[in-house]
């Protein structure tokens, strides 16, 4: 049924009364009446804005184009026409337009407008710490250099109705009011003003931004409520175990902006040069902006000459050290090659010897000659055909003048010499190492030779012996293999990476807990993750009063939940169907994966009601412990991996604790605190650990759950079983954005621990 025309015209009338338009006397801000004069600029990205502004709604003009918003703006710009075209109407001449305009008015949703005034209103107070805002997307405002002006390009088949008449509510408030109203908005195809830094240089610091923080930042010109201009620098780094942190850095002039892009600039060209390696590592600070360390020192524009030098400095002094051990080591050189020549001379006198013997023992009269004339005597000359080798000479020392102020250039020129000393000094160090392997090769065998040839002297007493020794098969080899020392140094072992093995790691030990764990088990293992505190209360010998107190606590909230939940509760039908509770044509999806499996209920697995009392609750948990004490020990971890915890308060190593794979997830619990520690646990190969893969949480009655860690990457580790070592220590800054106006920088300590089986 169609609405009533009346009704209509009502609603039209209550609209244009709340936007403040009347169509029969257009207000002279929409008087406008000429096309827009606009250059596009050729090559600049549409995908996203670089200017945000405040801009006066009054200096704001308004034009329509029946074409589509992702059509070119050159054609945007060709059918656009000023609103005043679209409000009133000619005769005939805009019929079409002026329908077009009531029906946009029709479509309107004042709500919608309301919407976009509490958000302005937010944004005339404060800038969105991401400059980008939820809305940004539906103003479509240009501004034309060419007629110094703005204007709002709205396409009239676009449903955002709400920004096109928010524009033109506000306009009528501020010549009514004759005061300047400011609406905060990006201004599209609009480059950087070249302001405080070039266009190029931008493109350049987006450039060196990513090689330090293996990602592209977003950069913004943003013009305050006073037209004062600032660059917005926001991106994300990695500040602890593949977790990121968000950034930003606010450059307010010309000089400030100037010393952070050559300072980045700076440690770029450090960093990138091949010569000689740089790592220089980025940091969150606590006013949320970047800070760029080398060796755990900060760097800054201030320090970066100083640093420069102190590098140049501690460089020059290695390269001298360097230069000083490669003429030892030349020295050294020479000394073994001496006697490398002279052992082989040595060895092969003995080899023509032994050579001589071979060649006579073939014949009767030959092995009679050698017995009486001992063959042809070998002399010494005959070796001397052996090509000596030349020495190495040792270049003179390049060096660099010394200067009260150096340059990344004088400090890349140092780290060249550094490069090619170092290379001299491991090229000498393998040729000593070959010449030291060759030296006893030979020694081996001169010893071996020698040791024959003694062998033949002593058969020499009579013809007999000497006879029958030369009868005798192939004698020993000269010659020794040398022994392979870096046989069997150890075999390759596999390290956990949480981002790129998570998939395959949760459907294999999914697999392997379904196969090992009873479901019994299962449930001990769920309850243990829903109440851990009084698992390690009951683990104890003796258990205290306030121990018990605690465990009373706890029952009673978990009790006054299931009161406040009995309607879901009562819903399930436990009691008559069990874990049948839906029938197979409820379908859930678990990781894009299809399952018709129910999620265990915590109050039934722990026994919780509205009757429940302590003594009930307590032997459950009992029975539970000690299903948990039986299957603890049965899942081992399949490599070596690093689990997590976040905590306000020391880590208890004599209890059970729920830890996690995935660092993120434990510093994301601790968004409510100003300081938090994050205890790091490396667990080794076949350390005894349970994951609480998709099995923990389903009973599996159908048999189709999907294999995975899909519901969470939590463990559980009895830390009473290991001796605990603390390796390292560190704190970070992480970057917390609360909502769209307001970030908080949290403290993280982090405490490193190895540990062994007792």
């Amino acid at each position: 049924m169609q609405r009533n025309t009346k009704e209509d015209s009502k609603e039209l009338e209550e609209k244009l009364d709340y936007i403040g338009l009347n169509l029969e006397e257009i207000p002279k801000c929409f008087e406008n009446e000429e096309r827009i004069k606009y250059r596009p600029l050729k090559a600049y990205e549409d995908n996203n804005y670089k200017v945000y502004k405040y801009v006066d709604i009054k200096n704001i003009e308004i034009y329509i184009t029946p074409v589509d918003r992702l059509e070119s703006l050159n054609q945007k710009l060709k059918t656009a026409m000023p609103i005043s075209y679209y409000m009133s109407l000619n005769a005939e001449e805009n019929i079409e337009e002026y329908s077009t305009f009531l029906n946009m008015i029709n479509h309107l949703n004042i709500d919608k407008i309301k919407n976009i005034e509490k958000e302005q209103n937010y944004l005339n107070k404060q800038l969105p710490y991401e400059i980008k805002y939820k809305n940004n997307y539906i103003w479509q405002i240009y501004y034309s250099d060419v007629e110094d002006k703005y204007f709002m390009l709205y396409s009239s088949n676009e449903n955002n109705e709400e920004c096109l008449f928010y524009l033109i509510k506000r306009k009528i408030e501020a010549q009514r009011a004759r005061k300047k109203e400011l609406i905060y908005v990006p201004i599209s195809h609009m480059e950087y003003s070249n302001i405080l830094l070039k266009k190029s240089e931008i493109a350049d610091l987006e450039n060196y931004l990513w090689l330090f923080t293996k990602e592209w930042p977003n950069i913004y010109e943003v013009y305050n409520q006073n037209n004062e201009i600032s660059l917005e620098i926001l991106g994300t780094t990695t500040v602890f175990d593949g977790v990121r942190s968000m950034y930003k850095i606010t450059l307010k002039n010309k000089e400030e902006a100037q010393k952070v892009f050559k300072l980045i600039k700076a440690l770029f060209i450090l960093e990138s040069n091949d010569e000689y390696e740089y790592n220089f590592k980025t940091l969150i600070n606590e006013e949320g902006s970047l800070d760029f360390c080398y060796n755990m020192q900060k760097v800054t524009y201030e320090s970066l000459s100083e640093f420069i030098r102190k590098e140049v400095e501690v460089k020059q002094e290695k390269i001298n050290e360097l230069y000083e051990k490669n003429i030892i080591l030349v020295e050294n050189l020479e000394l073994l090659k001496e006697t490398v020549k002279k052992h082989n001379e040595e060895y092969l006198l003995k080899e023509k010897q032994i050579t001589q013997f071979l060649e006579c023992k073939k014949t009767f009269f030959g092995r009679v000659k050698y017995f009486f004339g001992k063959g042809k005597k070998v002399k010494k000359e005959e070796t001397q055909n052996i090509e000596d080798e030349k020495g190495i000479e040792i270049a003179k020392l390049e060096t660099i003048e010394k200067k009260d102020f150096y340059t990344i250039e004088d400090l890349l020129k140092v780290c060249e010499i550094l490069k090619i000393e170092e290379t001299k000094y491991k090229n000498s160090e393998m040729d000593i190492k070959a010449l030291e392997n060759k030296k006893l090769n030979l020694e081996k065998k001169i010893q071996n030779a020698t040791l024959y040839i003694n062998e033949i002297e002593s058969h020499k007493k009579s013809i007999f012996d000497f006879w029958k020794f030369t009868n005798k098969d192939e004698v020993n080899m000269l010659t020794q293999a040398e022994e392979n020392k870096n046989q069997n140094k150890g075999k390759l072992k596999k390290v956990f990476n949480y981002k790129e093995d998570l998939e395959d790691f949760g459907k294999q030990i999914d697999s392997k807990q379904r196969d090992t764990f009873s479901k019994n088990e299962c449930d001990a293992l769920f309850a243990c993750l829903n109440d851990l505190e009084t698992f390690n209360v009951l683990r104890k010998e003796k258990i205290l009063k306030r121990e018990e107190n605690k465990i009373q606590k706890k029952l009673e909230k978990f009790k006054q939940e299931y009161i406040e939940n009995i309607d879901t509760i009562t819903e399930k039908d436990f009691d008559i169907f069990g874990n049948v509770a839906q029938d197979k044509t409820k379908i859930k999806v678990l990781n894009n994966n299809k399952h018709r499996e129910i999620e265990k209920d915590k109050y039934k697995i722990l026994g919780i009601n509205a009757e429940t009392n302590f003594e009930e609750y307590k032997d459950n948990i009992n029975n539970y412990k000690n299903l948990l004490n039986e299957a603890y020990g049965k899942v081992l971890s399949p490599y070596d991996m690093h689990i997590y915890m976040a905590s306000s308060g020391e880590l208890n190593e004599k209890t059970l604790n729920i830890m996690n794979i995935n660092p993120k997830e434990e510093l994301l619990k601790s968004t409510n605190e100003a300081e938090t520690n994050i205890y790091k646990i490396n667990i080794k190969e076949n350390i005894p650990v349970i994951f609480y893969s998709n099995i923990m949480y389903y009973d599996n009655l159908n048999k189709t759950l999907p294999l995975g860690m899909d519901i969470s990457t939590k463990v559980l580790i009895d830390l009473s079983k290991f001796e605990m070592k603390l390796v390292a220590r560190k704190d970070f800054n992480i970057n917390v954005l609360k909502d769209e106006f307001t970030n908080e920088i949290k403290l993280i300590h982090v405490y490193e621990y190895n540990i062994e089986k007792k």
